[in-house]
């Protein structure tokens, strides 16, 4: 059965740590600055450690808390960096609803990544082993966080490049306009109406390049057209036909997201 798109659509507020990690693994900013953006994502955290002991994972400890494991991967991707390129070592991995093109074919790893919605996947390329993150929002202001040890891990999925992403975002945006953002002329209704979206800001580290940046606003853009077509399901077409379009308007964004972080990694190991 197919998973309906208004589950598993809103990422949790810690999605944009793999931008963190490269800023503080490959770039100049101090690790005080992400321990302080990952406490900072919510009040308490449920910190779950699993699956194979790999080395990234020998300090992390459920009981220290989240920032614990941190050190960890910032030393696997400080050892590979620059010797292999930065998606073969960090990749976000996502999982719209019905799309799993972005996960390498291990059981685990999938089914962490579609009950979370996303997941951060450390890798070391001489080794293969690998951490998988995964953060959801368990309710109020707690975040579960999981880290699961990974042996023999293929590298995931390559991502698109930022300008390929910004045109398939450009595309899926106007596609859903059509059919979302402009509600058919009703009896009483004064003609068509288009609704105020609230711009989401996403926040993120600083020395992003600007082609990084101008994805990612992209993207805050088109979640808020998300959040507002799933807001109202009544406007625009009928659900049949919204169905596909919010569909592919949520993977393209996704997808975006993906090569986001695979052009910021990239950046940050040509300026090293």
């Amino acid at each position: 059965m197919t998973t309906p798109v208004t589950r598993g659509t809103a990422l949790s507020d810690a999605w944009p740590l793999p931008l963190f990690l490269v800023r503080t693994a490959w770039g100049d900013q101090p690790f005080d600055e992400l321990t302080e953006y990952v406490s900072g994502l919510a009040d308490a955290h449920l910190v779950e450690v699993t699956g194979e002991p790999v080395g990234p994972l020998a300090d992390a400890s459920p009981a220290a808390g989240v920032a614990s494991l941190l050190p960890g991967l910032v030393t696997t991707l400080r050892r590979a960096g620059g010797r292999y390129p930065a998606p073969e070592v960090l990749s976000l991995l996502t999982a719209a609803p019905g799309d799993s093109s972005s996960l390498p074919p291990v059981p685990a790893v999938r089914a962490d990544v579609s009950t979370a919605g996303w997941g951060l996947l450390v890798r070391d390329p001489d080794t293969a082993q690998a951490v998988l993150v995964t953060c959801s929002r368990a309710h109020g202001d707690v975040l579960r966080w999981r880290a699961r040890g990974l042996v023999d891990c293929p590298v995931a999925p390559q991502p698109d490049g930022p300008s390929h992403a910004l045109a398939e975002l450009g595309g899926a945006v106007i596609e859903a306009a059509e059919l979302i953002e402009r509600t058919p002329a009703r009896a009483g209704s004064g003609g068509p109406a288009r609704h105020g979206l609230d711009d989401r800001v996403t926040r993120l580290p600083t020395g992003l390049p600007s082609r990084v940046l101008e994805l990612l606003d992209r993207v805050d853009r088109v979640d808020s057209v998300i959040a507002s077509a799933l807001a109202q399901p009544e406007v625009g077409a009928d659900h049949a036909a919204r169905e596909p379009v919010l569909r592919r308007l949520v993977s393209v964004q996704d997808g975006a997201r993906r090569a986001a972080v695979a052009a910021a990694g990239d950046a940050a190991l040509r300026r090293g």
